[in-house]
């Protein structure tokens, strides 16, 4: 039996991903009620326009997020957002900074590294935004040289956000490695033998956008 694991927060208007940024807001363009004598009265339909942030709730960053020559989410390789075999990680007893030692001995290259802290069980309340977990600067360095092909956690952000300089950004997507955050259930994810799909619309100079992923896995 396959079962498809939801792994992304839904999108609801007024919504707080990140402190500062824009919250998601809808305009209705057509309501069924208005429909109806547009159609004749034979058929009706709902049409709204979503406003958001590319940092909405589960998202994707792609290169060009941090540096202006970087691939865009329209040249994102499909290689890299879908399809792939997931690794999840277990850093929920690593404290905040999360260290390399959580990814030594472990086969990295070509994975989906979801990185599991549980601290999506906060989303929606105000411990979301303050100490949460994050990869240190040399946890950066191994997983880019361990060559994976996506990074993602469950978490606020994936750097300290107090380092301006945002280390785990600079050398993961330095590298070519799509960034996701804000990830959510990781503990209903096997550790192994999952597929992930986590692909945003392909715009042209975008820098993040959010997704809906899920895991694909074997097993009741």
């Amino acid at each position: 039996m396959v079962r498809f694991i939801e792994v992304s927060h839904r999108v609801v208007p007024g919504m707080k991903t990140y402190p500062g940024l824009p919250e998601p807001t809808v305009d209705m363009i057509m309501d069924y009620e208005s429909s109806r004598e547009r159609y004749g009265g034979n058929a009706e339909f709902l049409i709204a326009s979503l406003h958001l942030c590319g940092n909405t709730g589960t998202y994707i960053d792609s290169p060009h997020h941090r540096y202006p020559a970087g691939v865009d989410l329209a040249d994102l390789p499909l290689e890299r957002l879908a399809h792939l075999p997931t690794l999840v990680v277990d850093a929920t007893r690593a404290g905040r900074a999360i260290g390399p030692d959580v990814f030594r001995g472990i086969t990295l290259a070509g994975h989906a590294v979801l990185v599991r802290t549980d601290f999506s069980r906060h989303w929606g309340t105000e411990a979301y935004f303050t100490d949460h977990p994050f990869l240190s600067a040399d946890s950066a360095e191994v997983l880019v040289r361990a060559r994976p092909a996506f990074v993602g956690i469950d978490s606020l952000n994936i750097d300290d956000t107090a380092d301006l300089s945002r280390p785990a950004h600079s050398r993961l997507l330095g590298a070519g490695i799509p960034v996701c955050e804000h990830l959510t259930d990781l503990a209903k994810v096997p550790r192994t033998g999952g597929l992930l799909h986590a692909v945003p619309i392909a715009w042209v100079g975008g820098a993040s956008f959010p997704v809906r992923a899920y895991v694909i896995a074997e097993g009741s």
